[in-house]
């Protein structure tokens, strides 16, 4: 237990250590380049607090997180519920599977296009982006958890005519359990980086957006401010979000 603790403690020092890495090594290249190109920490750290004090970072995140949160909940939903259906039946799982690939398959970008072209540039056109792409992730993750499932409780539930709930309740729920909070964990993380995408290449307004005029007008401390908020934001549900579910998931495989 004590060697534990201790190889935590040491596990947290290394991970400190490395950003202090990267931060010392974000300083020298500010000094060899100039700040148009590569701005300090100290100009980094002075745009971020100007972006707060203006209330920009609060409006834009809020947008963001506004279309993020819709976009992953139509996706997990619909994403989970194809899964269900295809992990129970397998020719919907065969019939399923050519879109399901083609969305994995096909560079998010062309999506963003696509979606342009058929909503224009806003909200909708950023949730359909988000929805579409979160939506395959829960689809594999949930008839992958079927297929994880012993299928010796199957066959008992069959020979003693165990009834449809509960075998679902019982068997089917605890067994999808762990690659569905697998699936939501990867999907939070996914549409966060969709929607800047899509905001940064069709949106007017939202931190996608605000990172793309910060690059059209040099702006770079701005843009490298944009950027620090990305990282608290994806470190944010790292700790949050991200960990507690995958803990979670670790307890239901177990």
């Amino acid at each position: 237990m004590q060697r534990s603790i201790s190889s935590h403690k040491y596990d947290i020092l290394y991970k400190i250590l490395g950003a202090g890495l990267i931060i010392l090594l974000w300083q020298i290249l500010s000094m060899l380049y100039m700040s148009v190109l590569v701005p300090s920490p100290a100009e980094t750290l002075t745009a971020l607090k100007k972006l707060l004090i203006s209330g920009e970072i609060q409006a834009n995140l809020m947008i963001s997180f506004q279309r993020q949160i819709v976009g992953l909940l139509i996706g997990v939903v619909f994403g989970t519920i194809t899964g269900l259906i295809a992990g129970l039946k397998r020719p919907v799982e065969l019939m399923t599977a050519p879109l399901v690939n083609a969305l994995i398959t096909i560079p998010a970008v062309i999506f963003v296009v696509m979606a342009m072209v058929w909503f224009g540039m806003g909200t909708i056109m950023a949730v359909f982006l988000v929805a579409l792409l979160v939506f395959p992730i829960m689809h594999i993750n949930t008839v992958e958890g079927f297929k994880s499932i012993d299928r010796n409780y199957l066959q008992m539930a069959k020979v003693f005519r165990v009834p449809t709930l509960v075998r679902f309740k019982k068997i089917y729920l605890p067994g999808v359990m762990h690659s569905l909070l697998a699936g939501i964990s990867l999907s939070t993380a996914t549409s966060i980086r969709l929607t800047i995408m899509a905001e940064l290449l069709g949106a007017q307004d939202g931190m996608g957006q605000r990172i793309a005029i910060s690059r059209a007008y040099l702006e770079t401390e701005q843009l490298f401010a944009w950027v620090l908020v990305l990282l608290l934001i994806m470190i944010s549900l790292e700790w949050l979000l991200i960990r507690p579910l995958n803990n979670m998931s670790n307890r239901w495989n177990v």
